[in-house]
This record gives structure tokens, sequence and C-alpha cells, in this order.
């Protein structure tokens, strides 16, 4: 009677666990996986018309991937990638301070480790097809907005899906910062093309995310805050002199 009841007990946290980590294997893995090894055989940046297709294809799709498997899969409210509670007013207020963090870590990180590492051809080839988007003001007004926007809500959305799905199967404090240092590494490898400066720049931008969703929990101000800091960049690369 006892064992009957302990396995019933037991039950449940075995699914869930075996569950959660099925949505990671068939909502993460394809896609990180299929990213890092193109880029590798490519061995070159997208040209904007590849860039087009990633964010106007490839980040939509993979938006509704995991939002289905977290509903239909995982048996979860979109809302529960929330971890902890909070208002808009305070949203756009850790919007604002976190794209600041952004901005500074990311000035003294690119010196640093500009002073470390060779700056890469692939990162120059970036800035010239930003900079090709100036003769085409219509190209430039919709890669800005709507499709920047695409890419920082996908990649904002697949790196919580990853955290949230990953501690639930280890829930301690110790395996989640391992699970943030692991995502972190994950996000700077599929930034391969740029070089190793921009990889390791990713990494650490990686890790300020996953540390402020393991701190706060919320999810707009990560989606904000990456949309803000990756469109000023093209914009500044993009008319740059």
């Amino acid at each position: 009677m006892l064992s009957n009841q302990s396995s019933k007990l037991s039950g449940p946290k075995q699914v869930k666990t075996w569950v959660q980590l099925l949505a990671v294997l068939i909502g993460i893995l394809p896609l990180y996986s299929s990213l890092i090894i193109y880029q590798i055989q490519k061995g070159q940046p997208p040209s904007n018309q590849g860039f087009i297709i990633y964010l106007a294809g490839i980040c939509p799709v993979s938006i509704v991937i995991a939002l289905m498997l977290l509903r239909y899969l995982c048996k979860e409210s979109y809302s529960g990638l929330n971890l902890k509670p909070g208002r808009l007013y305070s949203d756009l207020l850790s919007t604002l301070i976190l794209a600041f963090v952004i901005l500074v870590t990311n000035v003294i990180s690119q010196y640093l480790l500009s002073e470390l590492l060779t700056t890469s051809t692939s990162d120059s080839n970036i800035r010239n097809l930003f900079k090709e988007m100036t003769t085409s003001p219509g190209l430039l007004f919709i890669f800005v907005g709507p499709l920047v926007f695409l890419g920082a809500a996908s990649e904002e959305l697949i790196r919580v899906f990853l955290l949230s799905r990953l501690w639930k199967v280890w829930p301690s404090t110790i395996a989640k910062l391992i699970i943030v240092v692991i995502s972190a590494c994950l996000f700077g490898l599929i930034h391969v093309y740029r070089g190793p400066i921009h990889v390791a720049w990713t990494t650490i931008y990686g890790l300020i995310m996953a540390f402020y969703y393991f701190r706060f929990g919320r999810v707009l101000p990560l989606i904000f805050a990456h949309y803000l800091t990756n469109a000023l960049q093209v914009i500044v690369v993009a008319l740059a002199k």
C-alpha cells in the first residue's frame, strides 16, 4: 500500500520532467544546432536577404513552436513564462535600466575584448551590410522596425522557454545558475558568424539577460531591451560615416 502511494506521488514529477526535456529537444535543439552548424559550414555572414529570411521567417516560426509546446505539451499558460508578478510601468522602467546596463557593458567589454581577441572580417562585413541599407530607407525602416523586433522577441522567448523548462527539471539554485551559464554560451555560439569578439560579447549579453530573468522573472523587459539595443546598434552602424 505504501509503495503504491509513493509511486502515485512520484509519478507526476517524472512525467513533468520528461515533458519539459522533450519540449527543449523539440523547440530548442533543432533551432540552435542548425544555426551553429550552418554558420560554421558557411564561414561567412548572411546577406541582407539571409537576414530578412531569418527575421521574417525563422523567428516567427520559432515563436509559434515555443508557445505551442508551452501550451499543448507542457500544459502551461503563456503568462506562466513570467515567473514573478509585475506591472506595465515597472516593466517599462526595467526595460530602460536593462538597456542602459547592456549598452554600458557592451562599450566596456568590446574595448577589453578588442585588446585580447582579433577582429573578424565577418564582423566588418556585417557592418557593411547595415550600411548598405541606407541606400534603401524603406528597407532600413522595415529592418529596424518589425524585423528587428521579431528577432528580439524570438531570441528572448527562446531564452526564457529554455531556462524555465530546465529550471523545472533542476530547481536548485546551483543548478539554475549552471543552466544560466549554459544558455548564455549557447546564445554566444549562435552568433559565431561575427567572429570571436562578438561570440564573447553575446555570451556576456546572454548572461545579463538570463540573470535578469533569474532575479526578476519578467519577459517583456527582456524583449523590449533587446529590441532597443539591437535597433540602436543597426541605426548607428548604418549611419556611421
